[in-house]
């Protein structure tokens, strides 16, 4: 069975959505972030401190190898600029949560937008969403949209999967 990738902004439901279809579907969940974050010892947040956006981008593009090599039938939830800067496409199905911005900062509290690098500067946060937008667009294969709970988005997606295989 093919990989389930989740795209979309910071915020968007990733990792909340791929767990319900993780459960759901009987599948594991990787989320990209947290890969990183652990096997870089420090947050995602510090290593943008210590490398720069570049320098993350190298080791998302290098765990986008490792993923395409060694993980079948997962769900893939990406950090939110991994298909802007990396083709994710030939990891799995993708998918993206198409949420809107408003949506995204209802759901993210001070602490978590603390947490996003990209969220320091709110103008430059939302600028950075409708810059994402059409990229997600082309990359994703099917576009799912966040008005419903997790469960139902994640019902949605695993019987689109379902329908397809």
């Amino acid at each position: 069975m093919e990989n389930i990738v989740l795209i979309g902004f910071m915020g968007s439901g990733k990792t909340t959505i791929g767990r319900e279809i993780a459960l759901l579907g009987g599948r594991f969940l990787l989320d990209t972030d947290n890969l990183i974050e652990q096997n870089m010892g420090k947050s995602v947040r510090e290593i943008f401190q210590s490398v720069g956006e570049s320098g993350f981008r190298r080791i998302e593009s290098q765990l986008i190898l490792w993923i395409s090599a060694n993980v079948k039938n997962a769900v893939i939830a990406t950090g939110g600029g991994m298909p802007i800067y990396n083709d994710v496409s030939y990891l799995g199905r993708v998918f993206w949560l198409d949420v809107g911005f408003e949506q995204i900062c209802e759901r993210l509290n001070a602490r978590q937008r603390e947490q996003r690098p990209l969220f320091a500067d709110m103008t430059k946060a939302r600028r950075l969403y409708h810059e994402r937008k059409d990229i997600y667009e082309k990359q994703a294969k099917y576009v799912v949209g966040g008005g419903g709970s997790p469960v139902e988005i994640a019902r949605e997606i695993v019987a689109c999967v379902d329908k397809a295989e």
